[in-house]
């Protein structure tokens, strides 16, 4: 057991909680266990051959597109109008277009890399579907000897358990690919759980009624994030996500009311910045959005749940498009609305009142809400570092106390840490990023060369690549570099 828990992926468990989300409108949910069942459709010749691709049973196109929206409608969205407040009006909807457009580019990458892939046909896929598969990768990444070489390449299967994604980056880079991959996702759990002690002090210290002291107040949530995270199966609280979904609309429909209560219409009136104020700025902004947006580590798993995966590509279509009007209403709205009274430097929870007794009932069902989702990422790290410890799964007592004290230390940096928004824009520049879009446009061009090292030529797509991939080094260098500095500045 414990071998299986050394090469068991981090990426594994946010792939679950992705694939949760994925099947929470009722559809089958097979899929996400490989157990999924299939339906014949179309019509028969006289043999009875089936003339029609098989379709899986599964989400459907808008399905999907919601499925993305709820995927990207999260706590961060609490740092959308500081967000709004660094970029500016305009900046701020010209870039969540860009963003969008980015996401869209980079899953299309990801995709296209599984593609190039050898043919993973599911249990219960025809032949043809296997040759159908065969040949839509001959055209679009080169010949079967291309294929053949590249499995020469990658003689040894991908370890037990290794989610899609991970998948692509072990067929481009081998084992320094998965390995960088499950690096970055955990570096980017361990920020989050970090964020979300930081965003549970911001609310406690925002209730009338504290202990006066934050490493108090912060022990009885740190306290229930630990007890949970070490229960056998923690599956039980992805039934929460639709609590977090309802606490997230309750709280901004208070705050456009209190929005509106304070200063009515007259924010539309308002003379506000319409373009960042410098590179830091921006850079502070378009961690926050990149954030929000981050679907293109789980392109893949969105597409194995479609009923017909070719058409993810207009559900990504309509989910980016839900999420940037949301995006525009909830930052540049609640930033115009509370212009004359108040500035976001933090979280959009800091707008609300202490002494009103529903921003109270807001942040402590906000509290509630992260107490209960931060397991769902302490499980996937506690299993990692297990892992590499070689720690069995039957060795209970040291699995425990593995994850309470990585609660624990993840406490006593939040006590250090700046604010929400800070870390959030930081962990946007530099993970989020780095997965979403370095990694993508790099692992095409790997995978290209490894199918076609003898006839290696620069076409369009390759062009667009590299291009992307040059954007995305620069872009991630750079906003992280800033974003970093700032959240120095923002501790003392």
């Amino acid at each position: 057991m414990a071998t299986t828990a050394e090469h068991q992926p981090l990426v594994l468990e946010l792939d679950r909680r992705a694939q949760s989300s994925i099947h929470e409108d009722g559809e089958d949910e097979t899929s996400s266990t490989g157990e999924e069942e299939s339906c014949y459709t179309g019509s028969y010749d006289g043999n009875g051959v089936n003339q029609n691709i098989r379709r899986h049973e599964g989400s459907s196109v808008i399905q999907t597109a919601l499925n993305m929206t709820k995927l990207c409608m999260g706590t961060g969205t609490l740092a959308l109008p500081f967000a709004a407040e660094k970029g500016g009006l305009v900046f701020n909807v010209i870039g969540l277009a860009l963003i969008a457009l980015w996401n869209y580019y980079c899953a299309n990458c990801v995709i296209r890399c599984r593609d190039c892939l050898p043919p993973r046909i599911k249990r219960g896929d025809s032949d043809l579907d296997a040759e159908r598969s065969l040949s839509r990768q001959q055209q679009v990444y080169g010949s079967i000897e291309g294929h053949e070489r590249l499995q020469r390449d990658n003689r040894s299967p991908p370890p037990e358990g290794t989610t899609p994604y991970s998948e692509v980056a072990w067929y481009a880079a081998g084992n320094v690919g998965l390995v960088l991959v499950d690096v970055l996702m955990l570096l980017l759990s361990v920020m989050l759980i970090i964020a979300y002690e930081v965003a549970m002090i911001s609310f406690i210290d925002d209730l009338p009624i504290t202990t006066g002291s934050r490493k108090i107040d912060i022990i009885i949530p740190s306290v229930i994030v630990a007890l949970l995270s070490c229960s056998p199966d923690v599956s039980f609280l992805s039934k929460f996500s639709i609590v977090g979904l309802l606490a997230l609309a309750l709280s901004f429909c208070v705050i456009v009311w209190q929005g509106l209560v304070e200063n009515g219409l007259i924010g539309f009136q308002s003379t506000l910045n319409l373009w960042p104020s410098d590179l830091t700025a921006a850079s502070s902004w378009f961690g926050v959005v990149v954030f929000g947006y981050g679907i293109v580590p789980f392109i893949l798993n969105f597409q194995e749940s479609m009923s017909n995966p070719k058409q993810i590509g207009p559900a990504m279509k309509m989910g980016l498009i839900l999420v940037f009007f949301a995006y525009i209403i909830i930052s540049n709205g609640v930033r115009i609305l509370f212009s004359p009274s108040h500035s976001f430097d933090g979280d959009v929870l800091q707008a609300l009142p202490k002494n009103s007794w529903i921003a109270l009932i807001v942040r402590l069902l906000m509290t509630f809400v992260i107490s209960v989702t931060a397991p769902l990422i302490v499980v996937p790290c506690g299993s990692m570092i297990e892992g590499k410890l070689g720690i069995g799964m039957n060795e209970l007592y040291k699995r425990i106390s593995i994850r309470v004290l990585l609660c624990v230390l993840c406490t006593l940096c939040s006590e250090f840490a700046p604010g929400f928004v800070h870390i959030v824009s930081f962990i946007g520049c530099f993970c989020v990023s780095i997965v979403g879009f370095v990694l993508p446009p790099l692992f095409c061009i790997q995978l290209r060369h490894n199918t076609r090292k003898d006839s290696m030529t620069m076409d369009y797509t390759t062009y667009c690549d590299v291009s992307a991939l040059v954007i995305g080094i620069i872009t991630t260098i750079l906003t992280s570099t800033m974003t970093f500095g700032e959240l120095r500045r923002s501790q003392q």
